[in-house]
């Protein structure tokens, strides 16, 4: 059990650096890329994140080379007053400073790193910080810093002998590591805390500390130190007396120490399967795995560790009763420990020397920090003293201002009242001037209808008279029978006369009333009739402006419709309206896709729920989403300037919903089509 507690201790600042080290972790190929650029590039900023990740890089596999490159860091950020990476550079100093066991040494930079990192000013004037917080969030990559330098502190507190300290400054820097939801940093702290509970014989805390530590690594997807949390396990049920389960967890440790390369923490697993089969007799294999850590702990240089190991192969040769190799061993355990016992013990002492010189410099700062505090509770008394009478001041003039511009406000108000009255006016006459306009593109359209009934009425009268020039032959031959025929022909004629001038009579009818500029009353009226008379009005007025215009028009009219009480010439116009809009979209899309396109308006009528529906498609070019919540907007168009004055749609809608209490929808799919639904109450 005497190995075991030496092995805790050892593994107590076994995740110790800075955990802004660990994120963006340079391959060995940009490694050498990066120390070739270090040595070429004359850019101190460059060279600071150079330094940075090199350290990263050497950090468990060349303390002299990482202690070299985060010297620099520290030199360069102090020229550029990057405080931040300051406090990151003495961090990794005050680790090294640990592993070498200069605690005093240590203890020295872990506060001055704390004594910047705990001040928000080195959030300010920072480079980059993504090498601390991936996110570049210059205040959590400040919080993780600062959580790596309070377990700097607890690793010396325990060290030392002052477990309550230690726990509070892990308890510390798990805290601040959860206020920036820091998963890698809460690993390292929660598996410090089961090492620390494993020594106070509280294995049931120990396991819960170290899961949760195993835990944050898995969500975190930080595995370098996974072996180390899975050897504290294989400690856990080693104390437990449960050697089977420890070994397992130990050989899971070997493992994942190999595969992620953590060379450091490797002899210390040695170590522990060398303990665990000692335990079970298993001498052979226990002296196999401790001659692994001793040969690791020399090639590192690691003192402690070579003196512990020296121990347990003394042990282990004893119980293999080879007198002679233990004998060796004990000499050389006795030779080295005497040696670090007299190093460490001094070093000790320049510690506590070191803490005591430092808790005088925190009370200095603490009894300045109350005088300070004195001086500027005085300051903002008088500070709030000349701001009362400045606020003074300024309401005064504030009131004398507002009189000023109260008198000035009514003016304006009056001018903004009279412009509003003008506005409304001018609107009023642009309302007018569409409704005019769009009667002007239906005239060439009416007159095309209307010729052909007038033609009809001509060719008929033209017949009748030449009829009546052979009639009177025939009076004179006496010929009844052939008078007889000629006059039913005459008869017949002038029924179609009579016919086409009415069809003529209605065409004007309907003209007259599209271009009355005031509603009339509500009438009976056939909305199949209607949407007919302006499907033909608005077709024909665009054939008459584009004589290329071609457009299949298709109805479909449900002839069960009864009549409905409607201002027959405003719902004439809102159709129309909508008309013009889905021959203009036809129109539009022919010119540009040519022959291959087939222009299709087609109209339909149902009865639905208390209302009749009107529906008008076309397959032009449709309408963008962004633009379809505006289309019923006054003044809104998408033709180009001089083509359109948005209004149509917009009377349309003032029509069927303001003046029928209707309503007005529309469907459209960009280069597909768009469809109107016209419902009015019935």
């Amino acid at each position: 059990m005497k190995h075991l507690l030496k092995i805790l201790l050892l593994l107590l600042p076994g995740l110790a650096f800075s955990q802004d080290l660990l994120f963006n972790q340079p391959t060995p190929k940009e490694a050498d890329s990066l120390s070739a650029v270090l040595k070429h590039t004359g850019n101190d900023t460059l060279k600071m994140s150079i330094s940075d990740y090199l350290a990263n890089y050497y950090i468990e596999s060349n303390i002299s080379a990482t202690q070299q490159y985060l010297n620099q860091a520290l030199v360069l950020a102090r020229k550029l007053n990057q405080k931040l990476t300051q406090a990151s550079a003495l961090d990794g100093l005050s680790y090294l400073a640990y592993k070498s066991g200069d605690y005093a040494e240590s203890l020295q930079l872990a506060n001055a790193g704390i004594a910047i990192a705990e001040s928000s000013d080195c959030e300010n004037n920072v480079w980059r910080v993504t090498q601390y917080a991936k996110d570049g969030d210059a205040r959590k990559a400040r919080v993780y810093i600062l959580a790596n330098l309070y377990q700097k502190l607890a690793d010396l507190y325990i060290a030392t002998g002052n477990n309550g300290k230690g726990l509070k400054s892990y308890l510390k820097a798990l805290g601040l590591a959860k206020s920036v939801d820091d998963k890698v940093g809460m690993s390292f702290y929660y598996c410090d805390l089961g090492l620390y509970y494993i020594v106070a014989g509280k294995t049931d805390s120990a396991v819960f500390f170290v899961n949760r530590a195993l835990l944050y690594c898995d969500q975190a997807g930080f595995k370098l130190y996974i072996g180390h949390d899975l050897d504290v396990l294989g400690l856990i049920f080693f104390q437990k007396a449960n050697i089977l389960t420890a070994k397992k967890y130990f050989f899971q440790a070997m493992e994942a120490d190999k595969l992620q390369k953590n060379l450091r923490d490797l002899p210390y697993t040695y170590g522990n399967l060398a303990e665990a089969y000692m335990a079970t007799q298993g001498i052979d294999s226990g002296i196999f795995y401790s001659r692994l850590a001793l040969k690791d702990f020399t090639a590192q240089d690691n003192r402690q560790g070579i003196s512990d190991t020296y121990d347990q192969l003394f042990e282990l040769y004893r119980m293999s009763g080879r007198d002679d190799s233990a004998f060796f061993y004990l000499q050389r355990a006795k030779t080295f420990g005497d040696s670090l016992k007299t190093v460490q013990a001094a070093k000790v002492r320049q510690y506590l020397s070191v803490g005591f010189n430092e808790q005088l410099k925190v009370d200095e700062l603490e009894k300045e920090k109350v005088a300070t505090s004195a001086r500027n509770r005085i300051y903002a008394l008088l500070a709030g003293i000349a701001v009362f009478m400045l606020l003074a001041l300024i309401f005064y003039w504030n009131n004398r201002q507002k009189q000023k511009a109260n008198i000035l406000l009514n003016q304006q108000k009056e001018e903004v009242q009279d412009a509003l009255a003008r506005l409304k006016e001018t609107q009023t006459q642009l309302i007018q001037s569409e409704k005019m306009a769009s009667l002007g593109e239906l005239t060439a359209g009416i007159a095309h209808e209307i010729q052909n009934p007038l033609n009809f009425v001509n060719n008929f009268s033209e017949v009748n008279t030449e009829l009546i020039g052979e009639m009177k032959e025939e009076i004179e031959k006496g010929d009844l029978e052939e008078i007889k025929a000629i006059a039913f022909d005459i008869a017949e004629n002038s029924k179609k006369i009579n016919m086409h001038g009415k069809r003529a009579d209605g065409i004007v009818k309907s003209m007259l009333q599209h271009s009355q500029a005031a509603s009339g009353g509500k009438e009976q009226a056939n909305i199949n009739q209607l949407a007919e008379e302006c499907l033909q009005l608005s077709y024909h007025g665009f054939k008459t402006k584009d004589k290329s215009f071609n457009c299949e028009i298709t109805t479909n009219f449900d002839s069960s419709l009864s009549l409905i009480n409607i201002v027959k010439r405003d719902i004439g116009r809102a159709l129309v309206n909508i008309y013009n809009n889905a021959f203009y979209a036809v129109g539009k899309k022919s010119k540009e896709e040519g022959e291959a396109y087939s222009p299709l308006v087609n109209t339909s009528t149902l009865r639905g729920k208390d209302k009749i529906i009107v529906k008008i498609k076309d397959n032009g070019a449709g309408m963008p989403a962004h633009i379809k919540e505006k289309i019923m907007q006054p003044f809104f168009t998408t033709k180009p300037t001089g083509e359109g004055t948005g209004l149509g749609l917009s009377l349309a809608y003032d029509i069927i919903v303001k003046g029928h209490g209707g309503n007005i929808d529309f469907n459209s799919i960009n280069g597909e089509g768009s469809e109107f639904i016209v419902s009015l109450p019935c």
